[in-house]
This record gives structure tokens, sequence and C-alpha cells, in this order.
């Protein structure tokens, strides 16, 4: 009977080789004489792709291809040689939301407002993949343009959401664009090493800090330095040193009133800023479980075009996982610290208060795949990230408590971002259940409830930085209770190259909710004429993703 090598034998083989005729032998009589039932490769299934870019995910040098090729794809259509992959792909996202409880804060009037219509935005995002492979080397960039349009003007006499800014808006730039080397066998070692130099995105351990965000509209991107080692089924090794990039144009104080929807501008580094770190992930430690252990530092500073809060932050963390499976229970535990100095803006554009930052977060999940059609998964969820414990004060020997969520995702977490975006993983306590399930394969929909109190009453109610140029930015509520979320979304794969999905989310208003107020740009004002609607707010959201 033929005898078919794992990817990890086939590697063993190589090592042996070179160690000499008896070793490779040894290795040879191991690979060649294991059980076929144990050696026998597998039906090839495929991770479904996002409801977003993700050719630039398709061809993973070290691991290889996990996802489903698009069945309509340039690469076979125009003949493209082996050497270069080619990939276009389309999102439309249509979002509508009633009663809204962000606030915002127009710098041109020194005002706050807030918009209590219904209101709507199409969100567009059109991204190419180009890549070129010679031996261990790839040369690769993409192209993003990420618009909206068809916003209501609502009653505060402006587009929602107001200011428009990058999250939703970044035309055609580059999203990514490097150069890098990989082998699956570095210098015989049986380890894949992979070093990629230039702009790029990164997905890092649970997404919760480091990721590119696959519901919002535009990416968080880096340049710089990333270098992996992978030992197979075992352990993998990330590091890197980068710049941030920062998307233009860009609503702030020094650039108001920009007219981003029809307004081209390229990207740049942050030079004055800098995001490092690494993260190690060990593989079925002990039975089925895996961990992660990791260390990020941000290092920030103003420029002229560019003020910020001067976050100087070291976040370590610790993650332990089960994967789901059907017939058995699956869990997750995340712990992250946060601890530095950061600096807020009393009076002007610059921060100039100095304050130690000290704060946490966690996640923890615990599930069960039933063995029964439709594969439904129920989980039980709860997160929770630290406030401050006075939103106004700006003194020098106050602490900072409000956790940072640095450039991680939410949507997985919290729900939709876009018009939407209720929760962050910034002041926040908050227990949950998802229900997710599938009729057929081509289905998969999800149930989901999370009631949501604030960790500390005395703070803002999610963003960063409590100002409300971070929406929603709402203070001196009741209580703090914020409400209950209820939402369901689902999906329809027409096949790998034509996808939709749609979703419906209810927050039913607590007490903080109805009563919290809009704070301004420096978090020190409060204007009791403005708080927001107290009615439930309702979004609804339908997106269709193209690929080539």
């Amino acid at each position: 009977m033929k005898k078919i090598l794992t990817t990890r034998q086939a590697i063993q083989l190589s090592v042996a080789t070179c160690m000499g005729v008896s070793s490779f032998a040894g290795v040879a009589a191991e690979a060649l004489n294991a059980d076929p039932a144990a050696t026998r490769l597998p039906a090839p299934t495929y991770t479904r792709a996002p409801m977003a870019a993700y050719n630039f995910m398709m061809d993973d040098p070290l691991l290889g291809n996990s996802y489903e090729k698009p069945v309509w794809n340039l690469h076979e259509a125009l003949k493209l040689p082996d050497w270069l992959s080619v990939g276009v792909e389309q999102r439309t996202r249509y979002e509508s939301v009633s009663d809204a409880f962000k606030g915002t804060y127009k710098p041109s009037t020194g005002t706050p407002q807030y918009s209590n219509g219904g209101d709507q935005m199409i969100a567009l995002q059109s991204d190419i993949w180009i890549q070129a492979r010679f031996n261990k080397f790839r040369f690769a960039t993409e192209f993003l343009d990420a618009r909206t349009t068809g916003q209501d003007s609502g009653n505060a006499s402006h587009a929602v959401p107001y200011p428009m800014n990058n999250s939703s808006v970044d035309t055609l730039d580059f999203a990514q664009a490097y150069v890098s080397w990989a082998d699956q066998n570095a210098f015989f070692s049986g380890l894949g090493a992979e070093v990629k130099v230039g702009r790029q995105t990164m997905d890092l351990g649970s997404r919760r800090l480091v990721a590119r965000p696959i519901f919002r509209n535009t990416v968080n991107n880096f340049t710089g330095i990333r270098t992996r080692v992978i030992d197979y089924d075992n352990w993998q090794f990330n590091a890197f040193v980068t710049m941030p990039v920062l998307r233009y144009p860009n609503f702030n104080s020094k650039t108001p009133d920009q007219n981003l929807q029809n307004h081209a501008q390229w990207d740049q580094e942050d030079t004055h800023t800098w995001f490092s770190g690494g993260i190690l992930e060990g593989s079925r430690l002990y039975k089925d479980i895996n961990a992660e252990v990791y260390l990020y530092n941000l290092d920030e500073g103003d420029s002229s075009r560019n003020p910020t809060r001067n976050r100087r932050y070291f976040t370590p963390g610790l993650r332990f996982y089960q994967k789901p499976s059907k017939g058995s229970f699956d869990f997750q535990a995340e712990g992250m610290g946060q601890f530095g100095t950061v600096k807020y803006a009393a009076t002007s554009t610059y921060a100039n208060t100095t304050q130690n930052h000290e704060a946490w977060a966690s996640h923890i999940e615990a599930g069960y795949s039933f063995d029964l059609p439709w594969s439904p998964r129920l989980f039980l969820e709860h997160d929770y990230a630290s406030g401050s414990k006075n939103w106004k004060d700006h003194s020098s020997s106050a602490v900072d408590g409000r956790f940072d969520p640095l450039y991680g995702a939410s949507d997985f977490d919290f729900g939709p971002t876009g018009i939407y975006g209720a929760f962050q993983r910034s002041n926040i306590n908050s227990p949950g259940y998802k229900l997710d399930f599938a009729p057929r394969s081509d289905m998969s929909f999800r149930f989901q409830q999370r009631l949501v109190w604030l960790a500390s009453g005395s703070d803002c109610w999610g963003g960063n930085t409590c100002t409300a140029a971070t929406t929603p930015a709402l203070a001196n509520g009741n209580g703090t209770y914020v409400g209950d979320q209820i939402g369901f979304t689902g999906r329809y794969n027409f096949n790998s190259s034509l996808n939709f999905d749609a979703g419906w989310y209810h927050l039913i208003k607590g007490d903080f909710a109805k009563s919290a107020r809009v704070t301004s740009s420096t978090g020190s004002l409060q204007a009791s004429s403005y708080t927001p609607p107290g009615a439930d707010t309702d979004y609804f959201f339908v997106t269709s993703q193209l690929r080539f």
C-alpha cells in the first residue's frame, strides 16, 4: 500500500538527509511504516472566508491555504502563471440606525450635539491584491478603497455619523506593501520561519488587542518588520517592531470639516509612534488545551498633524482556550493588564497633564457544541474592562484606569461597529450568551444577548478618551446600567465568490444610557440640554461581498 507522508514527516526526512544515512534510515522507517490510517490525508476542509477582503490570507507561506478559492477567480480566467496571484473584492453594506445614542462634538461651533432621528449609511469597500513569488521571496501589495454615501442629514444639520472619520473612510491607498522571505524548513531545522518588511496588517492571538477589523470599513495597518517562527503542531512565535499608519484625511481639531467622501490623501506612517511586541502560542499543552502569552508596547508621541495623548503602555496578557468540536465542551479565558502613563488635554488641543495608567480587562467564555442537526453551539461569556474613578479629573495626581483596546477588534464580542458601535473594550462589565446554528452548509445564524453595566459609574460610556470625538462619549448618567442588547445575524453563501449577510440589533436602554450627557472635546463640558434620545435603539445592516 502506498504511504502518504504528513508535512511534518516530510520535513523530518529532509532534516535526516542532512544528518547522515543512518539517521535518514531511522526516520524513514518511522515515517514509512506508520499506520496507514494515521498517515492517510483527510478530505480537504476550508475555513469560511470573512465578510471582508481576504485574498491576502489565502496563501500562508508556512501553513498553506485554508480558505476555499473563489469559484470565479482572475487567476484561472486570465491564465496567470503560478508565481503571480491577483484578487479583486467588493463589499457593499447598507446600515440604518434609529434613536441613536451617540453624541457628537463640532469644534467649529463649540457645541455638543446629538441626533434623535433615523440615520443611514452605505459603506463601500473595494480591494485589489497582487502578489509575486520568486523562490522563497514574496512581493505583495494591496490597494483598498473605503468610502461611504447616503447619509441622512438629521436634525443637527450634519451627516451622521458626524464628523465623518477614518473608521469609515480611507480613499484609495496602500493597505499593504511588503517583501517577505519564508521557508517551511528554515536551515533544515524542521522549523518554519518568515520575515516580513514593509506596510502590513496583523491579526495576533484572539485579535482583541491587535487585529485587522472585519466589520469596520477601514483597516489597521503598520509599517515595520515582523518575524514569525513556527514549530509545526507545537508552537508559534511572532515578534514585531512597527510604526502605526495614520489614515488620511481625518477629522480632528487640526483638520476640521474635511470632506472625506471626495477628498483623497495618501496615508502616512506615524514616525513619532512605535508599536512593538511579541506573542508565543502553544498548541495542545495539555490534551486539547492551547495557550498564548504576549507583551505589547505602545510609545506614542505628538506630531504637527497628529496630536496624541502620549500613551506609553505596556500590555501583557495570557489566554487559555479549547477549540469547539461537535459533542464536546470548549472554553476560553483571557486576561489583559495595562500599565504606563497617559496625558489628557485640560484646555488645549495637545494633551498636557501626565497621569499614571493602570488598567485591566478579561474575557471568559464556556460553550458546548451539540451533536445534532443544524450543529447548534451555545456559549456563555463575560467581558470586563476597567474604567477610571473620575472621568473629569485630569490632574497629575489622578490614576487613569480606563482600559485601552489598542488596535484590536470588538465586533466579534460586542456587535457591529459602523454607525452603531455601542460598546468597546473600555469601562464595561457585561455578561451574555450566543447561540450559533447552521440549517444548511451554505447558511448560518447567530442569536445573542448581552447585559451591559459600566465597570465604573463615575467614568464615561465607551470611548478610550472620554471625549465627544470618540463616540458615544456620554457621562454623568444615573447608576451604571447601560442596557440590554439583543442581536440576530445570518449569512448565506451563494458560492465561494458571492456571499450575503444581514443583522438586526436592539438596545433596550438602561438608566445610564437615558440620562448621560454629551462631553466636549476636552471632556470637561456638560450641557444638560444635550442628552441622547430615551427611546430604544434599533440597528439593521445588510451586506453583499463579491470576490474574484
